[in-house]
Parts: structure tokens; C-alpha cells; sequence
């Protein structure tokens, strides 16, 4: 069961039950993946499920072992983001493409400052973050700016750009730490709902709708996702500005700002849908609607 807040516990019994289920699939089909582990294990499955038998024992990559560390280009990651350029909306710009790249040191010393910074300002949300992300893959190119693939479940993948300030004068190592929170909150959403849903079946006769983060229109399911993603990431913000007092304070605050915006705009528009959440899902909106609280204008 998700909580908006982090919750250790919680998070770690749904990421057993994410386990059992690919471990279940690749054993029913009476395959054995010895070697699989964390997101290797699920793209397992998912090439089980899928009829993909040749990619099945693909999953050996580059990672360094430790929870959210980089990852190296791996084969069955890089299905991944040839799943995710495929996913993007018709007339969406793909110039530049989206590949895996390998990790440089100066990168990886951005990550761990990065990490620090999550350390400091909310702690609780970088134990969830290390016991749902296993490995964060970097993206260069254009089309992709982060995602995430349930195919890969505890993988992340955030565009590189994002190592580095943005004009607006956000510190890279924050910009980093705010696509972990995004991209971490999103797999935490992915293994909580396998076993409480956030969403009745009346959801999917539901036309496709507005969103604050995508240009086209999504289903409810995404809206939900979003909601949590945005009230997470403005929850980060406001920590970062309590504990840090630095030229940067008016970016950070305009950043604050912007996504406790649209944070309430999603929760808004899934509110007018109520009927289509489950208690679950409802409950979920209602702590986002309490993190959100100290934001209010």
C-alpha cells in the first residue's frame, strides 16, 4: 500500500511482492534465470510473458551492486528505452533520439552529491528511494527526459542533462535529486498498485485527459501517478528551502512553486473523477492534499 509519505516498510513488502511475481512467471514457464536479479529479474519475466525467450538470460549489466547506483548500457535496458521512443505521442520531437551512456566519474560524483543532498533535507524519502531503486541508468539525446518501465522494475532512467544547473540557476546536483524523487516515486507507485489499486475499472471508459507534465492527454492512471510524483517533488523543494540558505534560495522557491501548481491541478482534475478511484486511491489524494498544506498561498 502506497503513502504519500515515505514509508520504508511499506515499500519493502511491495518490492518482496514484485519479486515473487517474476520469480512465479519464470518458474511456471520452468525457465531458470540463476543470474537475474532486481531489474534483470523482472525483464526476465516480462521476455517470458511477452514470448521474447531469446532476451530471457540477456540481464547481466554494469551496475555497481549498491541501491540507486549507475548502471551501465545493458541489453535488456536498452529495450527499455526503445519501448519508451516508441511510447512517445504521435508528432512528439524525437530529434537526437534517447540512448544509454555510461557512466563518467565527474557524473558519478554529481550523483552522490546528489544523494547527499536528499540525505540531508529527507532522509525517510532516500531510504524508500535505495530500497526501490536498484540502479539509475543516464540517457543522452533529446526525445527522453527520464522514465521509468515496470518491464524493468528498479531501474530509473534520467536524461544526463539533468547533471547540470539549469538556466533558471538550479543546482545540478538538486535538478538530479529531484528526477530520483520523480522517477523513484513512479516504481514505488508501479509495485504499490499490483496489490491495492488505485483505480476502480470504471477508469478505463474514461477519456483520456489533461495533464501538467505531458503535452498529449492521459488516462486517469497517469493523471494518479502524476499527483503523487508532483506533491513528492514540491514536499522535497520545501525541505531543501528549510534547510539551505543559498543564491540559489529564488530558484528553488520558484521550482517549489511551480510544482505545487501543478500538484493541484492533477489532484483537482482526479478529484472530478472521484468515482473512478478506489478507497485506496482516495486516501492517497487526501495525504498528497496534507503535504501540500505548508505550500498554500
Amino acid at each position: 500500500m502506497l503513502r504519500v509519505a515515505p514509508d520504508a516498510q511499506a515499500a519493502r513488502r511491495d518490492e518482496e511482492a514484485v519479486r515473487r511475481v517474476a520469480e512465479g512467471v519464470l518458474a511456471a514457464a520452468g525457465v531458470r534465470a540463476a543470474a537475474a536479479a532486481g531489474p534483470a529479474l523482472v525483464a526476465a519475466a516480462f521476455a517470458v510473458q511477452t514470448a521474447n525467450l531469446p532476451n530471457v538470460t540477456a540481464g547481466t549489466d554494469t551496475a555497481t551492486g549498491e541501491p540507486l547506483g549507475p548502471v551501465g548500457p545493458a541489453p535488456h535496458l536498452a529495450r527499455s528505452v526503445e519501448r519508451a521512443l516508441a511510447a512517445r505521442p504521435r508528432g512528439a520531437d524525437l530529434t537526437g533520439g534517447s540512448r544509454l551512456v555510461g557512466w563518467e566519474r565527474a557524473e558519478r560524483a554529481v550523483l552522490d552529491d546528489s544523494r547527499d543532498r536528499l540525505a540531508a533535507a529527507w532522509p525517510e524519502m532516500l531510504t524508500e528511494l535505495r530500497i526501490c531503486v536498484a540502479q539509475v541508468a543516464l540517457l543522452e539525446g533529446r526525445a527522453i527526459d527520464g522514465f521509468t518501465d515496470f518491464a524493468t522494475h528498479g531501474a530509473v532512467y534520467v536524461n544526463r542533462a539533468r547533471l547540470g544547473a539549469s538556466p533558471r540557476g538550479l543546482p545540478g546536483p538538486v535538478r538530479f535529486a529531484e528526477a530520483l524523487v520523480h522517477e523513484g516515486t513512479h516504481t514505488r507507485c508501479n509495485a504499490a498498485q499490483l496489490s491495492s489499486p488505485f483505480l476502480t475499472s470504471a477508469a478505463d471508459g474514461v477519456d483520456p485527459v489533461r495533464t501538467p507534465l505531458r503535452a498529449d492527454p492521459r488516462p486517469l492512471a497517469g493523471l494518479f501517478q502524476q499527483a503523487v510524483v508532483l506533491t513528492r517533488c514540491t514536499e522535497f523543494y520545501r525541505r531543501l528551502l528549510d534547510a539551505e540558505h543559498t543564491t540559489a534560495t529564488p530558484a528553488l522557491a520558484a521550482r517549489r512553486d511551480r510544482l505545487s501548481s501543478d500538484a493541484r491541478q492533477a489532484i483537482g482534475t482526479l478529484r472530478q473523477h472521484g468515482e473512478s478511484l478506489t478507497a485506496h486511491g482516495l486516501a492517497v489524494l487526501g495525504e498528497c492534499d496534507d503535504l501540500l498544506r505548508p505550500t498554500a498561498v
